[in-house]
C-alpha cells in the first residue's frame, strides 16, 4: 500500500517521513488512537516505505520488486500478530501462524477494520481474545532470522493490549533489544492497557479520527454514492470503520433510527404497549445488531445532548429523513440524566454481551429512561 493511498492522516504522514530522513525512525514504534482510525493502513504503507528499493522524498516507488510483495502480502520478512481465540481441531500451542491464511484473505480484501470484524470472520466473537505466550515466541523466532529479502524484517502486531501478561514480558527484550533490520510497529486502540515497559521502549505516533470530508472522499472512492458516503461520514463521529459499515448497509442504520425514535416516544409517554412494541422488534435483532444499535442509540444521545454541536445534531440525516426531530428530544436531556441514560445503555450493551436475555434487558432498560427523562435539571 502506497502511502497517499492511506485516507488523510498527512502531518502523520510528514512526521513519518521527516523520521526516516533523518535516521530518527525507532525500531520499536507504537501507533495509537482511538478505534475506527487508518492506523493499520497507515502502518502498513509505512512498513512498505522502508521496504522499497527506490523510495521517493514523499512515498514508496510501487514498481521494485519489494513494493509489488507487498501489494500482493506477500514480502516474506512481513510478519503479523493479532488477538484470537482458540477453535476446534486447533493445536494445544496455537498461535498466529495457525491464522495467517484466513487473516491474509481478511486484510486483503479490507484494510480498515475492527477487532470484532476480525473475530466475526474466525467465527469467535463470543469468545475471550488474547495474544498469548506461545505468539510472543513466535514473534521473537521470526525476527531472529536472517532476512530473506535483503531488507528489514517487520512485524505489525495489531492491538498489544490484547497480550497476555506473561507474552508482553517475553517481548520486552526483543522490543529493547532487536535483532539486525528488525521493526516492530505496534497499533493500539487501549496504550493505556499496555505495561509501562512496553510504552517506554517504543517511539510513539498518535493516530487521529479523520474528519467527515475525509471519510467522506474515501468512501466514494470504495464505491459508495454521494448521498450515502455523506450520510455515513456525518453520523459516523470520524470512526472510519463505523462510516463503512453504515455506507454498506444504510438501510440497517435507517432501522435503528427508526427504532430509537419510536423507543424514545413511548418511553416518554410512558405508554407500556408502545414500549413492549419496541421490546418485541428490538428483540428480533441477532445478538450482534442489538449491541450495533444499542451503540448507535449512545451516539444518537451524545449528538443531542453536545451544545457545541447541536447543530450537527439537528442535521443528523437519517433523523431528518425520519421527521425525528432532535432538538425537542433534547430539550430533555440535561448533565445528570444523559449521563445516567449512557450508563443504561452501556450495562445493557454488557449484559447482552453476557448473553442475557434481551427482552428482560430492554424491559429494564426502557423503564429506567421512562423514569429518567421526568428527571428535572436541579
Amino acid at each position: 500500500m502506497l502511502l497517499k493511498e492511506v485516507p488523510g492522516l498527512e502531518a502523520e504522514k510528514t512526521k513519518l517521513l521527516d523520521s526516516v530522513k533523518r535516521a530518527h525512525n525507532s525500531h520499536a514504534q507504537l501507533f495509537y488512537g482511538l478505534s475506527g482510525t487508518a492506523a493499520f493502513p497507515l502502518a502498513l504503507a509505512y512498513a512498505q516505505y522502508l521496504a522499497c528499493k527506490n523510495p521517493s522524498e514523499s512515498d514508496s516507488c510501487g514498481e521494485c520488486n519489494h513494493c509489488k510483495q507487498f501489494a500482493k502480502l506477500s514480502y516474506p520478512d512481513l510478519h503479523f500478530s493479532f488477538p484470537f481465540a482458540r477453535v476446534a481441531g486447533a493445536p494445544r500451542e496455537l498461535n498466529c501462524e495457525y491464522f495467517q491464511k484466513e487473516w491474509l484473505d481478511f486484510i486483503h480484501t479490507r484494510n480498515i477494520f475492527s477487532l470484532n470484524d476480525w473475530l466475526n470472520q474466525l467465527d469467535v466473537a463470543n469468545k475471550q481474545a488474547q495474544i498469548n505466550v506461545d505468539e510472543a515466541a513466535r514473534i521473537i523466532q521470526k525476527l531472529s532470522l536472517k532476512s530473506y529479502s535483503g531488507g528489514p524484517k517487520f512485524v505489525i502486531l495489531y492491538l498489544p493490549e490484547y497480550l497476555h501478561s506473561s507474552a508482553a514480558n517475553k517481548l520486552l527484550k526483543t522490543l529493547e533489544e532487536p535483532s539486525d533490520k528488525s521493526i516492530i510497529i505496534l497499533i493500539s486502540e487501549n496504550p493505556e492497557r499496555l505495561l509501562q515497559t512496553i510504552t517506554s521502549r517504543c517511539q510513539k505516533l498518535y493516530i487521529p479520527r479523520l474528519n467527515a470530508q475525509e471519510i467522506e472522499s474515501y468512501l466514494q472512492k470504495q464505491g459508495v454514492n454521494a448521498n450515502e458516503a455523506r450520510t455515513a461520514a456525518s453520523v459516523a463521529e470520524g470512526d472510519l470503520v463505523q462510516a463503512y459499515k453504515i455506507a454498506l448497509d444504510s438501510a440497517r442504520y435507517k432501522l435503528f433510527g427508526q427504532l430509537f425514535q419510536n423507543w424514545m416516544r413511548g418511553c416518554y409517554s410512558a405508554k407500556v404497549k408502545e414500549i413492549f412494541a419496541f421490546v418485541d422488534e428490538f428483540s428480533s435483532l441477532d445478538k450482534e445488531s442489538q449491541k450495533e444499535a444499542l451503540r448507535f442509540f449512545i451516539q444518537t444521545l451524545e449528538l443531542a445532548f453536545a451544545l457545541p454541536r447541536r447543530s450537527l445534531a439537528l442535521a443528523h440525516p437519517i433523523y431528518q429523513e425520519l421527521s425525528f426531530k432532535l432538538e425537542g428530544f433534547a430539550s430533555v436531556l440535561h448533565p445528570k440524566n444523559t449521563r445516567m441514560a449512557m450508563e443504561v445503555l452501556e450495562t445493557a450493551i454488557h449484559d447482552l454481551s453476557r448473553n442475557g436475555n434481551a427482552k428482560v434487558i430492554l424491559s429494564d432498560a426502557s423503564f429506567k429512561f421512562s423514569n429518567l427523562l421526568r428527571i428535572k435539571e436541579a
